[in-house]
């Protein structure tokens, strides 16, 4: 959406490998962590299950809402070549949020955690600049994800 019909084209490829490929990222920094931190491996892999039970229920979600994406709608091409299902609210977002609410009090004694939120956050743009979301729908997806994931951290042993 924000790169509408005509775009920067440096910038709409950046939106577009970072749309694509910013799970690399993440899972590079969770790796790190798991290698790093020996006391690591319940939390990570408790955001890892919440995250992904979280995916399942959001793409329910998004496809009962059946919401039009942007590209649908003709505001823009389809610069993922993404599908036209429903995209409220985002499940990229949400799941990434999530996994940084659920790993969130641990961001203080592993600082390369507070990598995770700034990752979901830049890919959250790159969805909405490259077309596949409106901003509303990964605000939505965010903030869905984030307070799952937070709320999860609090009732673990782990927390």
């Amino acid at each position: 959406m924000g790169a509408g019909q005509t775009d920067r084209p440096l910038r709409l490829r950046c939106a577009i490998v970072t749309a694509d490929w910013s799970w690399l990222p993440l899972a590079a920094v969770l790796g790190l962590t798991l290698v790093v931190r020996t006391n690591s491996i319940g939390p990570v892999l408790q955001a890892l299950v919440v995250a992904t039970l979280l995916q399942v229920l959001v793409k329910r979600l998004a496809k009962r809402l059946s919401s039009r994406r942007p590209f649908a709608i003709g505001l823009c091409a389809n610069h993922l070549q993404h599908s036209d299902r429903g995209g409220m609210p985002s499940t990229h977002a949400a799941v990434m949020a999530c996994l940084a609410g659920s790993l969130s009090p641990w961001m203080v004694v592993w600082p390369e955690i507070a990598l995770v939120p700034i990752i979901a956050v830049i890919t959250a743009w790159a969805r909405v600049h490259a077309g596949a979301h409106f901003p509303s729908d990964v605000l939505a997806g965010l903030m869905l994800g984030a307070s799952c994931g937070y709320t999860a951290s609090q009732v673990s042993s782990w927390a």
